[in-house]
């Protein structure tokens, strides 16, 4: 009796490391994954940046600031789009630093975003969804993890 408990405890141990969500994760990230990246500079104008123009999920994002302006990350859920027209479907602020520290932020869903229709990023130094305004160039840096 001791022998299948023993071998109980032994399986029921096993699948639970198996099927932990640090695990899950692994395997999403790992090398062969299909994840992509997309890295941008920010140039000195609103041009939309495509991600990609067919339906995808973002599962991480970062935005770096190395300048003294906050700006502002907004995805729409589109195959194109125009910066400061219509609603993103996901805003973020990109923060700076004290001095000349810098600034920034990571955001991880393991489950990911899903966008339907594609995936757009503008990056303004406005807050509203209307606002055009052009950020500083080479002041930040945004990476899009997506599928």
């Amino acid at each position: 009796m001791k022998k299948i408990i023993k071998f109980i405890s032994i399986v029921l141990g096993l699948f639970l490391l198996l099927s932990s969500p640090l695990n899950a994760q692994s395997a999403i990230f790992k090398a062969d994954s299909k994840i992509k990246v997309v890295s941008v500079i920010a140039a000195n104008n609103v041009t939309p940046i495509v991600i990609k123009a067919t339906s995808g999920t973002v599962y991480s994002i970062d935005g770096f600031n190395n300048g003294t302006t906050l700006a502002y990350i907004k995805l729409y859920n589109a195959a194109s789009a125009t910066c400061g027209v219509g609603t993103p479907f996901v805003r973020y602020l990109i923060p700076f630093g004290s001095s000349s520290s810098g600034g920034g932020f990571n955001i991880s869903n393991i489950n990911g975003d899903a966008f339907g229709d594609g995936i757009v990023m503008c990056i303004t130094t406005g807050i509203a969804d209307n606002d055009a305004t052009a950020p500083a160039a080479n002041a930040y840096i945004v990476n899009i993890h997506y599928y």
